[in-house]
């Protein structure tokens, strides 16, 4: 599949988008896209020079949640342990700001706790701006400027950059200074061109990144998902609610609590995963089951001990699919499948689910069997992904 960014505006400056494309070739961690989305954040958003602290700052921002909520991995590992000094800083900083971060902290929340722990933050910081800045500069280098790269002798690039013009067109120049205080001086004619293409050549980006963030997650569902904070408008739980307060109004029969076998109230009540939303990245029925609020708060985004709850959780599942093909009208049709079926286009997706699980016919034993085949190896996988066990 083609990766090359294609811009149809012609500047008569004629920048080369080729060479801004290759910027992201050549990448062992994910620096490289968090840095140049930070730029390009950044210069829509103020105008003069940013410094490389300003820039890592924006990066820890744009990964926070990937890391700690999504529990995605950034890079390779060394000697099974994270070598990834953006993953490290975020670690740091929810280790140390754990107190003063809500749940799903904004951006402004953010900086104010890497500014109140930055000297906790500096030493990964100065890490990353060890090669970034730049050897994403590459492909715009010519012979001389390549040679001070490749010999990682950094005070003559940063030299030799200063007496370039914007003639000549260079993405950026770095302008000295001391360390986490050099500054990345933009382009004026680059600039231009992202502010006309910002839409474009971020989405690019975006593409890229959820590439080599798939790769080095493999088996993980939904990564396109899980690089930026997840917007409580894009969840798909209404109809199954709906199935849910259904069966009360049907059976007569309160709905409850697995975890606690405590009847809820059917106007007050949420939808639990069972495996954590953040990692399965979807709102499937078979996931699904009714829990009070306040112990849905308390579970976050953890994994109930499987072992424990499967069989409630499995048994409860199997309650619902009874309703759905059980309860018949005097039409013959199915009262509770009517509400099923406008339930089935948002939270049940899987083939899986549809072609095995949700048919009439199965037994008991069946369905659960069912259920845990397809559900335990994705319990497993984020288990193994680094989520913790929630002990009620």
């Amino acid at each position: 599949m083609d990766r090359k960014i294609h811009l149809e505006i012609i500047y008569e400056n004629n920048l080369d988008t080729d060479k801004f494309a290759r910027m992201l070739d050549n990448k062992s961690q994910s620096y490289k896209f968090y840095w140049l989305e930070a730029i390009l954040r950044l210069i829509i958003e103020m105008e003069g020079d940013l410094s490389f602290d300003q820039i890592i700052n924006e990066m820890i921002c744009d990964a926070w949640h990937t890391v700690t909520h999504y529990h995605l991995r950034l890079g390779p590992t060394v000697n099974g342990k994270s070598e990834n000094f953006l993953e490290h800083a975020i670690n740091v900083l929810n280790e140390h700001a754990r107190d003063e971060l809500s749940q799903n902290p904004s951006r402004e929340e953010l900086l104010l706790a890497i500014n109140k722990n930055d000297d906790k933050l500096k030493n990964d910081k100065y890490r990353l701006t060890d090669y970034v800045p730049y050897k994403l500069l590459y492909p715009f280098l010519d012979d001389e400027g390549l040679t001070y790269l490749r010999k990682d002798q950094r005070g003559r690039l940063i030299a030799y950059m200063e007496q370039l013009t914007d003639e000549e067109n260079l993405f950026y120049r770095i302008i000295d200074g001391s360390g986490l205080w050099k500054k990345v001086r933009v382009n004026n004619n680059w600039r231009k061109l992202i502010f006309d293409n910002y839409s474009v050549i971020t989405s690019w980006i975006k593409y890229n990144k959820v590439q080599f963030l798939q790769d080095r997650n493999p088996g993980v569902p939904g990564i396109i998902y899980k690089i930026s904070p997840e917007s409580d408008n894009v969840r798909r739980l209404e109809k199954a609610r709906d199935l849910w307060k259904t069966a009360v109004q049907i059976t007569g029969q309160p709905i409850r609590d697995i975890y606690t076998g405590e009847k809820l109230n059917v106007e007050r009540f949420d939808l639990d995963h069972f495996v954590p939303r953040s990692y399965i990245a979807n709102d499937e029925l078979w996931n699904l089951t009714p829990m009070s609020k306040n112990l849905n708060s308390s579970k976050n985004n953890k994994l109930p001990p499987w072992d424990k709850y499967f069989k409630g959780f499995a048994e409860y599942q199997f309650y619902l699919y009874q309703l759905i093909f059980a309860i018949e009208d005097t039409h013959g049709n199915t009262a509770f499948q009517n509400k099923f079926e406008k339930c089935r286009r948002y939270n049940l997706n899987s083939i899986w689910a549809s072609e095995s699980l949700y048919i009439k016919g199965n037994t008991e034993e069946q369905f659960i069997n069912i259920l845990e085949h397809n559900l335990k190896p994705v319990y497993d996988a984020a288990k193994l992904q680094g989520y913790d066990l929630w002990r009620l």
